[in-house]
């Protein structure tokens, strides 16, 4: 979902008009409105139906039911997503959000009044996923029985709406909103902003550096965002704080993320050491042991040794570059023609962030999975299985780039367990992290084959090499549409 609620933001902040004004007059406009907020709200309920009968039919077979419910919140998100933006880019709907009486002019209020259909088909859908959720984490707490771990009542739907709420939108949507505030401020002293810098995109660039400043201090303001205190002093505490040690890892803050005991999960955010936090839920101090715990910090750990963080912003500045050349390139250019070039922008954005942002994500996530294995073993695990990390023999030296069999086994299981913990099925795809069975299938399958793991290593640096690459000539072909080395020029002669 974080996926959608992105993508109608920027659309927000992209643009201010629709491009393509198919749909004209206030009742027209409203009826779309409904529409696309109700027809993804319908296709959620007649989906938590089904997810529901099958959970009844085939009761000793759950994962039907799990599969079903995985692909059609994807197939409810499409809708979501298409019908939202379909309001924005074809509709007056922006217009009609402009011309608010008294707050129209008021910065960041008209975008965050065209969010109003998004967010309440939001509620809605998840109001009526609610069942279906609820079966699930009943069948995950069978598991927790079985393991003799404490258990807590499911959620209600109100702590569903607000934790979905919290996690799924405010996580994203409070950054944007300051984003938003910055872009109409600035949209409305564009021109003395250009005579004073003689840059014909001065605006568009102090929008820039206010998104870079916001996407290094957010973390500050996420943690309050998501439920989260310190984790308490203790054991565990001193195993990771050790183990940060270890890796190098420099953090603000371990911090446990509160869900109720629903969620059993980890995440990393923060570019800079000072704002950066590792965050833990309550629900994976619960279920898992101090070792598994572990791994999957180390998983987290290993996003920031391999700088994912730094190159997922490169990869979202490219996208910037390729907007601020299309808008230098389309001055001037019949209405016709814009629409056209604009659709293809449109299209070039889509494959990028369809298709080519998920190929990394998942070769980024499996790059962690390593590090989350390597971690295990600067902990000091035993290994007691035949090892290319810990050959036998006095006289046998490791495999170059090896990886601990004992510290993979582990590993894959805390992935194995993390799935069942939340009610997912172990081979349910994931367009940005790959099933849990075959990212297990896949560190199982470099711990035997130490070639393998320094062949994959090298292709994901080749990745990270290309995203810089081309996020750099895209800030000097972006720079050079937009008038910065001519400015440069005049202000230095």
């Amino acid at each position: 979902m974080h996926v959608v609620v992105v993508g109608i933001l920027a659309l927000i902040l992209t643009f201010t008009a629709p491009p393509y004004p198919w749909v004209r007059g206030p009742a027209a406009t409203l009826g779309v409105a409904a529409a696309v907020t109700l027809v993804p709200a319908l296709a959620a309920w007649l989906l938590n139906r089904r997810v529901l009968r099958l959970f009844d039919v085939y009761a000793a077979a759950p994962n039907r039911a799990q599969s079903a419910l995985g692909r059609g919140t994807a197939l409810v998100q499409g809708l979501l997503g298409s019908g939202q933006a379909a309001l924005l880019l074809t509709t007056d709907w922006l217009d009609l959000c402009n011309g608010l009486p008294v707050v129209g002019a008021w910065p960041a209020v008209p975008g965050l009044a065209a969010l109003v259909p998004f967010l309440l088909a939001l509620l809605l859908i998840w109001s009526a996923l609610y069942p279906s959720d609820r079966a699930v984490r009943q069948i995950a707490f069978e598991l927790h029985l079985l393991r003799g771990q404490p258990l807590r009542p499911v959620w209600t739907r109100r702590q569903y709406l607000l934790y979905s709420l919290r996690h799924q939108v405010l996580f994203v949507l409070v950054p944007m909103a300051l984003i938003l505030v910055a872009r109409d401020t600035v949209y409305r002293y564009e021109e003395p902003l250009r005579t004073l810098t003689r840059v014909p995109y001065a605006g568009d660039l102090l929008i820039g550096a206010v998104a870079l400043l916001v996407a290094v201090v957010a973390p500050a303001l996420l943690r309050r965002i998501w439920v989260t205190q310190r984790l308490p002093d203790g054991p565990l505490r001193d195993r990771l704080l050790a183990l940060c040690a270890r890796l190098r890892l420099r953090c603000r803050e371990i911090l446990v993320w509160r869900s109720g005991g629903m969620v059993v999960n980890a995440a990393v955010m923060g570019v800079v050491p000072r704002l950066r936090y590792v965050l833990i839920t309550d629900g994976m101090l619960e279920q898992l042991d101090d070792t598994k715990i572990e791994a999957v910090f180390g998983h987290e750990a290993g996003h920031v040794q391999q700088r994912h963080i730094p190159y997922y912003l490169l990869f979202a500045l490219l996208s910037g570059c390729l907007v601020a050349v299309f808008s230098a390139a389309a001055r001037g250019l019949p209405r016709q023609h814009y629409e056209w070039a604009l659709a293809a922008l449109g299209a070039v954005l889509l494959v990028k962030w369809g298709v080519v942002f998920g190929w990394i994500s998942r070769r980024f996530e499996r790059q962690a999975d390593v590090c989350g294995v390597r971690a295990l073993t600067l902990s000091g695990l035993p290994c007691d299985q035949p090892c290319a990390l810990h050959p036998p023999g006095p006289d046998r030296a490791p495999e170059p780039g090896a990886l601990c069999a004992a510290a993979a086994h582990i590993f894959s299981d805390a992935l194995h367990d993390v799935a069942a913990l939340n009610g997912m099925s172990a081979e349910a795809r994931s367009w940005r992290h790959s099933s849990i069975a075959s990212r297990a299938r896949f560190i199982q399958r470099l711990a035997l084959r130490p070639a393998d793991a320094r062949a994959f290593e090298r292709g994901v640096g080749r990745i990270k090499l290309a995203i810089a690459v081309a996020a750099a000539g895209g800030a000097v072909w972006a720079a050079q549409a937009m008038g910065v080395w001519a400015a440069l020029r005049a202000w230095v002669g």
